[in-house]
């Protein structure tokens, strides 16, 4: 059998109008490092071992600097996909609501990622390879952008449990496939 018979006998979901391969890639990226971030950065005030302490900061840092290179990507690619047409059991508020998480979310996570990285004194090893250099030493102006980021991090949160909580509701109440879509 041929790969392209093999491929039109696969079983795909019916009527399922999915976002892109590499918006979901992207998405799921971002969801998995933005969760294990909101995680350690949390923990990170309770962790009183230096070297554990040291390994989930590197590695919290690491990960949002790799979110820092993909963000600009995700964004603008978000201007070009193809967007799967809208689902008519929802209404026009709700669309409008959910647009506007969505705008909030990209505009938080990059609060969140520049006050990150202004935030760090000194500068930081990438992956304990690399010395990325920061624009400051600690000090007053660290200890705004520390301030700015802990206020988007617990925004962001606020908003990406919205989001996550919505998407289970649209599946498991609704049935309607918003989630299925980015699946």
């Amino acid at each position: 059998m041929s790969s392209a018979s093999r491929a039109s006998t696969r079983p795909r979901s019916p009527n399922v109008d999915r976002y892109d391969r590499f918006s979901r890639v992207l998405h799921w990226a971002f969801a998995a490092i933005i969760l294990y971030t909101m995680a350690a950065g949390i923990s990170l005030h309770f962790i009183t071992n230096q070297k554990i302490w040291g390994f989930v900061s590197t590695l919290n840092m690491s990960l949002a600097t790799c979110l820092i290179v993909l963000f600009p990507i995700r964004y603008l690619w978000s201007f070009f996909r193809k967007t799967p047409p809208e689902i008519d059991s929802i209404p026009e508020k709700q669309r409008a609501i959910a647009h506007l998480v969505h705008s909030l979310i990209y505009t938080l996570i990059a609060v969140v990622l520049l006050s990150g990285f202004m935030m760090v004194p000194d500068g930081y090893w990438l992956f304990w390879t690399v010395f990325v250099k920061t624009p400051f030493s600690a000090g007053p102006v660290t200890e705004q952008w520390f301030a700015v980021h802990k206020v988007a991090c617990y925004t962001l949160a606020a908003l990406v449990a919205a989001h996550a909580g919505a998407a289970l509701k649209h599946h498991f109440v609704s049935k309607n496939n918003v989630l299925k879509r980015m699946l």
